[in-house]
């Protein structure tokens, strides 16, 4: 992305960046990015991105960012559910979503 694109959303929605550092460093690890989406009192989250360094993989980095994001959406927003997309060929990102309790809604 654009580095507008990335103040357009922490303009509007800043409750839904999160990132995360190594350890004792001031290392980026991985982020996550989102918005809230919907009309009168039907809500919810939906995921921009998801980002982790190939060196933090694999370690639940992307299951704590994702939980950070859902819970933003029901306790601050009262989302009702969060959605997101994933290319139709990135097998790993479908097969971690679906661990994660996410279905798929169409391809």
């Amino acid at each position: 992305y654009h580095m507008s694109f990335y103040m357009q959303y922490l303009a509007k929605w800043p409750e839904y960046f999160m990132a995360t550092r190594a350890p004792g460093s001031e290392r980026l690890t991985g982020y996550v990015m989102g918005k809230v989406e919907g009309v009168g009192e039907n809500w919810h989250g939906h995921v921009t991105a998801v980002t982790v360094s190939p060196d933090y993989r694999r370690l639940g980095c992307a299951q704590n960012l994702m939980k950070f994001l859902e819970d933003v959406s029901e306790h601050v927003h009262n989302g009702y559910f969060v959605d997101l997309y994933v290319r139709k060929s990135n097998d790993v990102a479908i097969g971690m979503y679906t661990k994660l309790g996410y279905s798929r809604y169409r391809e």
